[in-house]
């Protein structure tokens, strides 16, 4: 009783408190590669432009955070209705070990967490998904699979802490170590995403942590082991995203595919069309409106877009209460080499110097970089 004591309570720790986003809040950052610019330079640029303003409003600053705006793009695919029967498989297995009934407790749960992954990523109840889990640990003791109950509620411990946040193998929890510590979802395992589309924003457990393209993939090759939320995201494309659960020292390969949105035409064209030099520029007034149409249609305060050229060329717009500013700027060569630009950017709007890799998460600013070897 004591050792179980211990474990529930290091568990009550993982579970997380997610809260709503307030939905007038917020900056939105778009970055668009103008053709024959690299979508993937762009994509870091966005990238790190999101990240700048999230360091910039944990320090305090009065610099609105991101928002990310890819799920209105999934306008279509949006339904509860496979969460719906999630649930009732769920409930239905709850009912089935009140009853004793194991092997239809364990159906019951195949089913729900089948039904669940099916509405990833356009529906999501983290509490549901903890639920499963810690129900798949009650049948497979009740069915008097010892070994398999051990493994189920490992597995609930490692979902738990993947959805709080927490990084590291599951050995960094004492109590939790003497019993899961030889479990498949202890240690680490590595993860591959490929895309097939240039510029897309890689999240794990609803957090932001790379980007993928064609040729370029998404790889942590120390994730913690366990279950996790993947999902890569473009603006003017519908969301792909899946639960993987990853084993101790294996390697795991996923491939998003991802579709162009059906509210395309309305909700990016517009900005990504942006016609700002030369005979058939817009004028500052069309630009002004725009910005503040599409900024209201996102739901954010404000829109910060940038327009990256074939040459290295970066233009950022910016909007704020006295309209829409604008900077050109221009971008080095290699994997880093806008962040100078940014750093400039970031001087001229904020009055500060802030270097884009200080904004990056702890976990990222110090992971090495990994490339494509063919």
């Amino acid at each position: 009783m004591r050792r179980l004591a211990r474990l529930l309570a290091a568990v009550a720790v993982l579970l997380p408190a997610i809260a709503g986003a307030d939905e007038k809040s917020g900056v939105a950052a778009l970055v668009f590669a103008r053709k024959g610019a690299d979508a993937n330079q762009a994509i870091r640029i966005e990238r790190d432009l999101r990240l700048m303003f999230d360091h910039e409003r944990k320090q305090g600053s009065k610099v609105p955070g991101s928002r990310s705006i890819e799920p209105r793009f999934d306008v279509g695919k949006i339904s509860k209705a496979d969460i719906d029967k999630a649930r009732r498989h769920f409930n239905d297995a709850q009912r089935a070990l009140e009853k004793g009934e194991a092997e239809e407790a364990l159906e019951q749960l195949f089913r729900a967490e089948r039904f669940y992954n099916k509405a990833i990523p356009y529906a999501s109840e983290p509490a549901l998904l903890r639920g499963i889990f810690y129900a798949y640990y009650q049948a497979k003791k009740a069915a008097g699979q010892e070994q398999e109950a051990r493994e189920a509620y490992c597995g609930y411990v490692a979902l738990a802490r993947a959805l709080a946040g927490s990084v590291g193998p599951i050995e960094q929890f004492e109590p939790l170590a003497a019993e899961c510590g030889s479990a498949a979802v202890a240690g680490t395992a590595e993860l591959r995403v490929t895309a097939n589309v240039d510029g897309g924003h890689v999240f794990i457990d609803y957090h932001p942590v790379g980007v993928v393209g064609r040729d370029l993939p998404y790889i942590d090759p120390f994730l913690p082991a366990g279950p996790h939320m993947v999902e890569v995201r473009k603006a003017g494309f519908v969301r792909w995203g899946t639960l993987v659960n990853l084993k101790n020292g294996k390697s795991e390969a996923l491939k998003a595919s991802l579709e162009p949105a059906r509210n395309r035409s309305e909700d990016f064209d517009p900005l990504a069309d942006l016609v700002f030099k030369g005979d058939d520029a817009f004028g500052e007034a069309y630009i002004s409106d725009l910005f503040f149409q599409m900024s209201d249609r996102f739901g954010v305060a404000m829109l910060v877009v940038g327009y990256l050229e074939p040459g290295g060329a970066l233009t950022i717009f910016t909007q704020s209460a006295d309209g829409v500013s604008r900077d050109d700027l221009n971008v080095g060569a290699g994997i880093d080499g806008h962040r100078p630009a940014l750093t400039q950017y970031w001087r001229s709007r904020y009055g500060r110097a802030l270097n884009p890799a200080d904004a990056l998460p702890a976990a990222d600013r110090f992971a090495p970089t990994l490339f494509k070897v063919e």
